[in-house]
């Protein structure tokens, strides 16, 4: 069953969830993160617990030779794509360059990763669902959008060092980042907070990495972007996630539970006056844009110390304008409207009025 956007413009299908896909993408998952936990079969003898200093640690001739040959291996095997882990998704070091030897022996020995990787084996023993899932945003995505490229995609395994990464070809997700809202450990995680814990689940995945490469796709065009400007831009995104996940609940793209959701419904109009009442709309303060478009605890406008308003309501709105310009404007396609960055215009072809 399709299901139909509520918004200021009233109940409307998005027409391109009924588009036929004639040739499917066929999409692999590449499990780097075991390649890399391979490694320890060259580990006999790990380090000694709490004695985790790059520069005091001692390992046994024989871990070393084989380490420093198959991590050789390893860069020989992935190229850009181990470099990119080393250097950016790896144990944050200063000292990564210079002992990616010792790195790897601390990283592949510490009890608390040991523990953590066999958290992520065990939720995902394989990616075939995960694989389908990319097959299919890929296929509608490609039918879609123009000029648009389909990515390899790496499961990695990064201790918490990288959520979701992308260069120009790839795609990289760290999975000890969706093992799902009820893990015991994610409140212990320097930089995860409570608000983030409920959308760190295998449902979002999928979405959250598709999410993250069309936006690295087609980035934002303008440099100091006002409000208007940022929540178009989220919400042309967020259009276009919802075109390519149909079977997919509004909720879980927006990263809302029922209670947030409908409390936007509820409060929409309330929230569109307050932006243009404080001449918000037009404003470029990046504080302010940050507030309203990306995660938080709350939208601290609309909140106080009673009540907290979900986070990222810019977002929303943004997405509920688009929603009406799309059901104003049937001739639209998503070519069309990533093309059009004149964000006044496009509020007035909308006919917004929550």
């Amino acid at each position: 069953m399709v299901a139909l956007a509520t918004t200021a413009c009233g109940k409307k299908e998005n027409r391109f969830h009924n588009i036929e896909i004639k040739e499917p993408a066929t999409i692999k998952v590449e499990r780097f993160d075991q390649a890399v936990w391979a490694l320890n079969e060259c580990i006999t003898q790990p380090a000694k617990v709490g004695n985790y200093d790059l520069m005091l640690v001692d390992i046994p001739d024989d871990d070393s030779v084989c380490l420093k040959k198959r991590i050789e291996e390893l860069e020989t095997q992935y190229g850009e794509s181990f470099n990119l882990y080393l250097h950016q998704l790896g144990v944050n070091s200063g000292a990564i360059r210079e002992n990616p030897t010792t790195l790897f022996y601390l990283f592949l020995t510490h009890p608390a990763y040991r523990e953590l990787y066999e958290n992520c084996q065990e939720k995902y023993p394989d990616m075939n669902d995960i694989e389908q899932q990319f097959s299919d945003a890929f296929s509608r995505a490609t039918l879609l959008l123009k000029d648009f490229k389909t990515p390899e995609v790496y499961a990695f395994f990064s201790g918490f060092a990288e959520y979701i990464a992308a260069d120009n070809e790839r795609l990289y997700l760290s999975l000890e980042y969706f093992l799902g809202a009820d893990f015991k450990n994610y409140q212990y995680v320097p930089g995860i907070y409570n608000y983030m814990i409920p959308n760190l689940r295998k449902e979002k995945l999928v979405p959250d990495a598709v999410y993250a490469w069309v936006c690295s796709e087609y980035p934002i065009g303008k440099e100091t972007p006002t409000l208007l400007d940022q929540m178009l831009y989220c919400g042309k995104m967020m259009y276009i996630m919802e075109s390519i996940f149909p079977n997919v609940d509004e909720k879980v793209l927006m990263g809302y539970n029922d209670e947030e959701w409908e409390w936007c419904e509820m409060n929409e109009k309330n929230m569109w006056r307050y932006m243009q009442e404080y001449n918000q709309l037009f404003s470029t303060n990046s504080k302010m844009i940050s507030d309203y478009v990306n995660p938080a605890n709350c939208t601290k406008y609309f909140s106080d110390e009673n009540f907290q308003a979900p986070s990222r309501t810019g977002v929303w709105i943004g997405w509920q304008i688009i929603r009406c310009l799309m059901a104003e404007k049937d001739e639209i396609t998503l070519p069309d409207l990533l093309s059009v960055e004149d964000s006044q215009h496009l509020l007035e072809q909308s006919r917004y009025r929550p």
